[in-house]
C-alpha cells in the first residue's frame, strides 16, 4: 500500500468519524429525552388515597366472564365472599407491582432500572387484569378449576406500599368456600432483589382437590422489548431444571407445542432475550408442563411468542407448600443468588464450546465489566480496555504470526520471480515457491495456531455481546445501545441478511481489516490470485453478517483490529531484511553451486559413454 493510499484511509476515516461526532446528540440531550419519554410512560404519583381508589376503579373495571349462577359453573368454587377487585402496588428500587386479588398474586411488574427500546417501561406480563401466576386442579365435583378467575379476599387493603433497602412486606390472600374451608396464599417481598416468596397454605380445601395433585402455572407471555423482534425472538424459550440438567424447549414450528416432564422438577422458567420469569418449588415437586404457541402478528408479520410454564406437586402429609419466583434481568449476580444454574440460561457460545465459553463469561469478563465499568462509568470504555487486555494476553501468541507475515512481505518479490518463471507449470511453480519458504525459514501457516486459539474467545465474544443485560441501553459515542446495532443510516430498502440499516461500527471495524490485511500482506503474498480476493471478500462478508449484530461487538473487534495493525506495523519495521534476503541469496548460491555440479557430472556421464572412434 503506497503513502497516498494510506492517507486517502486516514482522511476517510477523520472524516466519518467527524461526521458521526457532530451529528450524535450530547449526553445532556439524551438525558433529557430519556428523561421525557419515561415521564410520558411511568405511573403518575398518588396525590390521595382517594385519587388512588379512583384510579384502580378506571383502570380494573375486568369482565370475569362468568355465568350469573357460579354455582352450575365451578360447584363449591362458584361461592365468593368477595365481589371486587382490589389492587396492592408495591414499589421497591428495583420494580413497581401492581398485586391483585383476582387469582391473588402479581398482574403487572415494572422494571424501574431497565427501558424498552422506545424508552417505556420494561412490563413483564403481557396481561394486566389478573395474577400471572394461577394454580389449577379438578374439583372432586369434577369442574377445571384455575385460580386466576376467583377473587380472594385481600388481608391487607394498603393500597400502596413502598419499601427501600432492606425491608420487606408480606401480602395475603385467602380464598375461602361457603363450608368455611381456606387456601391462603402469603406472599413475601424483599426489597434487595427481584425474588418473591410465595406460601400456599390448604385449611380443608385440600379435601376437594381431586387425584390430590395441582398444577402451579405462569400464564402471560413476556412482551417483547426490543427494537427486532425476530432478532429477539430467537432467544425467547422456556426452560427446564431437573437432576443438575437445563433442558431447552423452543420449539420452530407455529401453532401449540407440548413439553411434558417427569419427575421432580427444580425449577421451570420462561425468557426473553434480557428478561425472564423462574418458578422454583421448595419441596419435590411431580413434573412440568412447558408450552409455547407460536402465532403470526397480522399488523407487523412477525412472529408471536408464548411461552407458560408449570410445576405440578401432589399433596402430601404436610399442607404448605413454597415456591421462590424471580421476576427481572438476565443478570449473573442477581440469578446466581437464586439458583447458581440459572444464568446457564443465558447464550454465552455454541453448545460445543460451552465448556470454555461459560466460565470465560462468569469468572473474567463479567468481573472486568462489574469492577471497570463501576470505575469507568462507561461500557464502551471499559470494552475498549478488555480489548486492550485480550490483546496483551494473546501478544506472544500473535508475536510469532505476525513477524511470520511480515517476513513473507519481504519475500513478495522472490514470489513474483518465481510466478514469473514458472507462469505455464502451476505445480512446479508451488514447488518453488515452498521451497523458497524453506530456505527463508518462514512458515506460511504460522498463523494458523495463534487464529486457532483465538476462535474459543471470538466465538464467546460472538454470543456474549448479543445477549448481554450489562452492555443493554449502555450509550457510547453516537451508540445509543451497546446490544444493538448502532444505525446511522436507514435504507429505503432491505438488503438480505444485512437489513434496511447501516451500522457505524461495523463501516469501521470492515475498513481496519481490509487495512490489517495490506499492511500483513496476507493477500499480496498468496501465490493464487483467487485466495488475494479474500482481503476484500472477507471484510465485506463480516459487514453483512455483522450490521445486525450489537454494535458493543462491532466495537470490540474495531479496536482488536486497530491494535493488530499497529502490532504488526512495529514487527514490519523489526524484521531484518537484508539478513533475510542474505539468507535467501546464500541458500540460492548454495543450490547454483550444486546444480553446476550435477551439470558437471552429468556432461562426463555422457562423454565417458560415448563409443570411441
Amino acid at each position: 500500500m503506497d503513502r497516498n493510499t494510506v492517507i486517502g484511509f486516514v482522511l476517510i476515516f477523520g472524516l466519518m468519524l467527524a461526521w458521526m461526532y457532530t451529528t450524535m446528540p450530547t449526553q445532556e440531550e439524551i438525558e433529557r429525552q430519556r428523561q421525557e419519554r419515561l415521564a410520558r410512560d411511568t405511573i403518575p404519583e398518588y396525590e390521595t388515597e382517594g385519587r388512588l381508589e379512583q384510579r384502580f376503579e378506571e383502570e380494573e373495571d375486568v369482565l370475569l366472564d362468568r355465568p350469573a349462577d357460579d354455582r352450575q359453573t365451578l360447584g363449591l368454587f362458584g361461592y365468593q365472599s368477595v365481589t371486587d377487585t382490589i389492587s396492592t402496588w408495591i414499589e421497591t428500587p428495583y420494580y413497581r407491582a401492581r398485586f391483585t386479588n383476582l387469582g391473588a398474586g402479581p398482574a403487572s411488574f415494572h422494571l424501574k432500572e431497565h427501558l424498552k427500546w422506545d424508552a417505556g417501561q420494561v412490563q413483564l406480563m403481557s396481561d394486566t387484569t389478573r395474577s400471572a401466576y394461577s394454580m389449577e386442579f379438578l374439583s372432586t365435583e369434577n369442574y377445571n378449576i384455575e385460580t386466576d378467575n376467583l377473587l380472594f379476599h385481600p388481608v391487607s387493603h394498603d393500597p400502596v406500599v413502598s419499601l427501600s433497602h432492606g425491608e420487606t412486606v408480606t401480602l395475603q390472600y385467602e380464598l375461602e368456600l361457603e363450608d368455611g374451608s381456606k387456601m391462603i396464599y402469603s406472599y413475601t417481598i424483599d426489597a434487595n432483589s427481584y425474588q418473591i416468596h410465595l406460601n400456599i397454605d390448604f385449611q380443608g380445601i385440600e379435601q376437594y382437590i381431586s387425584g390430590r395433585s395441582f398444577e402451579l402455572i405462569w400464564k402471560p407471555a413476556i412482551p417483547p422489548t426490543e427494537r427486532d423482534i425476530a432478532s429477539e425472538a430467537q432467544y425467547t424459550a422456556a426452560y427446564s431444571f431437573a437432576g443438575g440438567v437445563l433442558e431447552q424447549f423452543q420449539p420452530s414450528d407455529t401453532g401449540y407445542s407440548e413439553s411434558i416432564i417427569t419427575g421432580n422438577v427444580t425449577w421451570v422458567a420462561s425468557k426473553s432475550k434480557f428478561f425472564t420469569q423462574i418458578m422454583k418449588s421448595g419441596e419435590q415437586t411431580d413434573g412440568a408442563i412447558l408450552s409455547a404457541e407460536h402465532a403470526i402478528d397480522a399488523d407487523n408479520g412477525e412472529t408471536v411468542h408464548h411461552y407458560t410454564t408449570a410445576l405440578r406437586t401432589r399433596l402430601g402429609e404436610s399442607l404448605s407448600y413454597n415456591y421462590q419466583f424471580f421476576l427481572g434481568p438476565l443478570d449473573y449476580y442477581q440469578l446466581r443468588d437464586f439458583d447458581v444454574a440459572a444464568y446457564d440460561m443465558v447464550d454465552t457460545g455454541f453448545g460445543f464450546m460451552r465448556w470454555f465459553s461459560d466460565p470465560f463469561v462468569k469468572y473474567v469478563i463479567l468481573p472486568f465489566f462489574s469492577f471497570f465499568g463501576g470505575l469507568t462509568g462507561n461500557m464502551g470504555v471499559t470494552i475498549i480496555l478488555f480489548a486492550i487486555l485480550v490483546k496483551i494476553v494473546l501478544y506472544p501468541l500473535t508475536k510469532k504470526s505476525f513477524e511470520s507475515m511480515a517476513a513473507m512481505r519481504e519475500l513478495q518479490p522472490e514470489m513474483e520471480a518465481i510466478k514469473e518463471k514458472y507462469k505455464d507449470d502451476p505445480q512446479k511453480q508451488q514447488q518453488a515457491t515452498m521451497k523458497l519458504f524453506k530456505t527463508a525459514k518462514v512458515n506460511p501457516l504460522g498463523s494458523c495456531l495463534p487464529n486457532l486459539l483465538q476462535i474459543p474467545v471470538l466465538i464467546t465474544f460472538w454470543r456474549f455481546f448479543q445477549n448481554a443485560i450489562e452492555v443493554r441501553q449502555e450509550p457510547f459515542l453516537w451508540a445509543s445501545d451497546l446490544a444493538a446495532p448502532d444505525i446511522i443510516l436507514e435504507l429505503p430498502f432491505t438488503i438480505p441478511f444485512m437489513g434496511a440499516h447501516i451500522a457505524g461500527f461495523v463501516l469501521l471495524m470492515t475498513a481496519t481489516m481490509v487495512v490489517q490485511m495490506k499492511v500483513s500482506g496476507q493477500g499480496n503474498t498468496a501465490p493464487n490470485p483467487a485466495l488475494k480476493m479474500m482481503q476484500y471478500v472477507l471484510p465485506v462478508m463480516l459487514l453483512v453478517i455483522f450490521n445486525r449484530l450489537s454494535s458493543g461487538l462491532s466495537l470490540y473487534y474495531l479496536i482488536y483490529n486497530v491494535l493488530s495493525i499497529a502490532q504488526q506495523m512495529v514487527i514490519n519495521k523489526q524484521v531484518d531484511h537484508v539478513k533475510l534476503m542474505e539468507s535467501v541469496d546464500k541458500k540460492k548460491a548454495k543450490e547454483m553451486r550444486r546444480e553446476k555440479t550435477l551439470e558437471k557430472k552429468k556432461a562426463k556421464k555422457e562423454k565417458s559413454s560415448q563409443p570411441v572412434k
